[in-house]
């Protein structure tokens, strides 16, 4: 019997980038910030399966794109709260997830 190899490609376009919060005043604080700064950014559902631990169920959701410039970003910004920055594989249910 033949072996099958199945290749998927699995490139940024897979992904989103989440920065996560302890509490939701300090993600309404950074979506102000990063708007100010012309970085793109949506108010999304906190990413649970990936943030155990963390009480507030919100994050901003980032572009693949954008990810070198919101790293620069939360350096210079060292009073901004957050809890991590991480990258998630996009699995988004469009008629639960919807974003601001």
């Amino acid at each position: 019997m033949p072996l099958l190899i199945i290749y998927v490609k699995m490139d940024n376009s897979d992904f989103h980038y989440f920065i996560i919060f302890d509490i939701y005043e300090d993600a309404m604080a950074m979506h102000d910030e990063l708007d100010k700064a012309s970085i793109e950014n949506k108010i999304s559902p906190a990413p649970l399966d990936l943030v155990e631990g963390v009480c507030c169920g919100v994050s901003l959701m980032i572009q693949p794109e954008d990810r070198e410039k919101v790293s620069v970003f939360l350096e210079e910004k060292k009073n901004l709260k957050y809890k991590k920055f991480i990258k998630a594989m996009r699995s988004f249910k469009p008629k639960r997830d919807r974003y601001c």
